[in-house]
């Protein structure tokens, strides 16, 4: 039986609201953000080339965005595709939960007060290629198995950042413009962590590991922290970053 593909047309309003929310529970997807300045607060379209993996639209205070699944019908062969303009004009809140899928995207440039992402199996890349314009209060990455990335992170504009890694090889970049002190709490078993850090940003980072391999590049190391120069000069904004982990590897860079 062939598959019917399947575009649904997505047109979401400003809630009367005074805090607006974005919640995303997606599947097997690949997707697209870009920041709006038009006059709605989402538009986009959903692309389902089997028509196997249905999308919902909920608006309210807290909009919600969801695939649903129809096993028999799906046969994996190509992935959905979701393209997202986001407004600009209010601030907002971000969640997105995602299950096993190959999924990369960008959040630059969208005003994000708070962010969650939590990521199942598979490759899962976000990057913030330009500034958040508004202060992010709290930031948290989860992932389970596979590989997740994250570039820019600095950019993002947190003050607090916790990170939580199963088994996956995760890479976190934390380049940009530091532009307040900001923490980052990372915990990890048995996969690997690898920090990127400018070697231009005061940063400090505290690590505690059991049973894990260190190494590190262009840091200054006293007890169990690690300094950029900048740090050791006293310079601010700072970036802490706490590291715990065990049975895995941890690397620790300057670019």
């Amino acid at each position: 039986m062939t598959a019917t593909a399947v575009q649904t047309k997505i047109e979401i309003p400003y809630p009367n609201t005074s805090k607006v929310s974005l919640v995303l529970r997606l599947g097997p997807c690949r997707m697209h953000f870009t920041p709006s300045d038009g006059p709605m607060w989402i538009t986009g379209t959903y692309e389902d080339p089997t028509g196997a993996l249905p999308i919902e639209v909920r608006p309210g205070e807290t909009t919600s965005i969801a695939q649903g699944f129809d096993l028999p019908a799906w046969s994996g062969a190509e992935l959905p595709r979701l393209e997202l303009a986001i407004g600009r004009t209010r601030p907002f809140q971000l969640e997105i939960n995602a299950g096993a899928s190959e999924t990369a995207f960008d959040l630059g440039g969208l005003p994000l007060e708070r962010l969650a992402i939590k990521a199942g199996a598979g490759r899962f890349d976000i990057d913030f290629s330009d500034a958040n314009p508004v202060p992010m209060s709290f930031m948290e990455l989860a992932t389970g198995a596979g590989a997740f990335t994250a570039k820019h992170l600095a950019a993002a504009g947190f003050t607090t950042l916790q990170m939580s890694g199963g088994i996956a090889a995760c890479t976190l970049d934390f380049s940009g413009e530091l532009r307040s002190d900001a923490n980052a709490r990372i915990d990890s078993g048995l996969g690997s962590i690898d920090i990127v850090v400018p070697s231009t940003t005061p940063a400090a980072v505290r690590t505690k590991a059991f049973a894990a391999a260190k190494r590190t590049t262009g840091f200054t190391e006293k007890g169990d922290t690690l300094y950029t120069l900048p740090a050791l000069e006293g310079k601010r904004p700072l970036l802490t970053i706490d590291v715990s982990m065990a049975f895995g590897s941890l690397t620790v860079t300057t670019s």
